[in-house]
């Protein structure tokens, strides 16, 4: 089974906004997110920075027409990194961006794969539910 937490959001600029890292950049850069919030997600990012590898691949560019950038998905056993983002999606809470958590057997064509996560292109049917 893998796991993905996704939101969406409206940047600054009015832009909309995908991507739970995007969203603790935006609720960290915000002059109303309390200090003690402020730290917690600068030590969860921090920690992700250095236990969670950044695939080195995100597509199928190898192919004729590459398809699509893929979307990374935690494996039901990265324990740890489910509990930090567990952390993550409570704090956000507080400033009305709603994380929500989904789950797959089959998240699509995998391009990337370590021991905490995997990073998939998703097949067409399931695309909009995973963005």
């Amino acid at each position: 089974m893998y796991i993905r937490f996704i939101t969406q959001f409206v940047d600054q600029k009015g832009e909309a906004t995908h991507g739970i890292f995007n969203a603790i950049d935006y609720i960290i850069d915000n002059a109303l997110t309390q200090n003690e919030d402020v730290i917690r997600l600068k030590e969860i990012r921090k920690w992700f920075g250095t236990y969670l590898k950044k695939p080195d691949r995100f597509s199928n560019s190898g192919n004729k027409n590459p398809a699509a950038i893929s979307l990374s998905w935690f494996k039901d056993s990265a324990k740890v990194d489910i509990e930090k983002m567990y952390e993550v999606k409570a704090i956000l809470a507080n400033y009305d961006l709603l994380v929500e958590q989904v789950a797959s057997k089959t998240p699509g064509y995998i391009v990337y794969e370590d021991e905490h996560q995997i990073s998939a292109i998703p097949f067409k049917a399931d695309a909009k539910r995973v963005k």
